[in-house]
């Protein structure tokens, strides 16, 4: 199966830097743990905020998996490009994911999650248990790269069990590193420390955040102060508002209508800036370089792909607008054209001029 990108393809530096760099990609072995021998890595120079590379600042879910094409085909192309971060929930079916995992060439970096938000019982054991059945179920995976737990005050289950059950899923090898779930920044240095104390890191925060839902923009300031990656939900926005592909011009797409006239008319300015913004990108990367000549195989066959680019849709410059801030997208790909966009994603960045204007539209849409 050949996916088609629809964005365009050049290299980019760190998202530090305002102007458009044009670095070699990588093969980030120690993050990826390659088993074959190419995997593009356009970030491999971001000053990572600890020991957890995460390739292309880039992850990706299949939760709502409802293509006709076979997910482990789809899941390769996604991971060959250079997207290997796989974040899977408890509604994950870990079924199909077992078996899509169990195919790919390139060795994927599964983070699993825990939500004690509605379980009442078992502390620390219960997240031991949890993980020993995810992977199980999972079958190809005998240890995630990381377990990102959630702690509520509708469970028995604390901080204190939380960083517990973290350590004991890593003492037991079911885990590399650990992580948490929505934790505002006031508790999340004293679960950084619970973690230090064990000589362990706390390696991400995982919360949402997107062009539509700025609250929690502090939070990933606050991470970054901490050392601990924002792993960002829901990138795109509560059904995909942030997408543009509903907006007051156009309310429906694909024949169906997932918003209110009122509500399209209130995010009209962000989305006419998100085309504003797309059309000045598609200029500046329109005769950018190409990747350099290649002589591995898998190399060869990415940059193929790369040259049957498409136009840069408002998606990506959405799910870029969160990298440029500081996350790491979480993004839920469902068919093979939500693969194709995501890959789409890479090779190219906003400027700083381009985050403020994108910063203005939303503000103003959320007045």
């Amino acid at each position: 199966m050949t996916l088609q990108t629809f964005g365009v393809a050049i290299l980019i530096g760190t998202i530090t830097s305002n102007a458009f760099q044009n670095p070699q990609p990588s093969t980030h072995t120690s993050a990826l743990n390659l088993k074959s021998s190419f995997a593009p890595d356009f970030y491999e120079s971001y000053d990572d905020e600890n020991s957890m590379h995460i390739p292309n600042r880039i992850g990706f879910t299949m939760d709502e998996w409802k293509g006709d094409e076979d997910p482990a085909d789809v899941m390769s192309s996604v991971v060959e490009s250079g997207i290997s971060l796989l974040s899977c929930s408890d509604d994950s079916d870990k079924d199909l994911l077992g078996r899509a995992l169990s195919k790919q060439e390139c060795e994927v970096m599964v983070a699993c999650s825990y939500n004690a938000r509605f379980k009442f019982i078992g502390g620390e054991s219960s997240i031991l248990n949890a993980m020993e059945q995810s992977l199980q179920k999972l079958t190809s995976v005998s240890e995630a790269k990381l377990l990102q737990a959630r702690a509520s005050r509708f469970s028995s289950i604390r901080s204190n069990s939380i960083a517990d059950g973290l350590l004991e899923c890593i003492d037991e090898g079911f885990c590399e590193h650990g992580g948490v779930i929505d934790m505002p920044p006031r508790k999340l240095r004293s679960m950084v420390r619970k973690m230090e104390q064990r000589d362990e890191i706390l390696v991400s925060n995982q919360f949402e955040y997107s062009l539509v839902n700025r609250k929690n923009e502090k939070w990933i300031e606050r991470c970054k102060d901490l050392e601990v990656i924002p792993l960002i939900r829901n990138p795109l926005g509560k059904d995909l508002l942030a997408s543009a592909r509903w907006t007051s011009d156009d309310p429906l797409y694909q024949g169906k209508r997932a918003f209110s006239n009122k509500k399209l008319e209130q995010y009209e300015p962000l989305h006419s800036m998100q085309f504003s913004v797309l059309n000045k990108v598609q200029k500046r990367v329109a005769g950018a370089s190409r990747l350099p000549e290649l002589k591995d195989y898998k190399a060869r066959r990415y940059e193929d792909k790369k040259r049957q680019t498409g136009k840069v849709t408002p998606a990506q410059i959405a799910i870029n607008y969160v990298i440029a801030k500081g996350g790491v997208p979480l993004v839920d790909i469902y068919d093979e054209e939500t693969a194709n966009e995501l890959i789409g994603c890479l090779g190219w960045k906003l400027n700083k001029d381009e985050v403020e204007l994108l910063d203005q539209a939303s503000e103003l849409s959320e007045m």
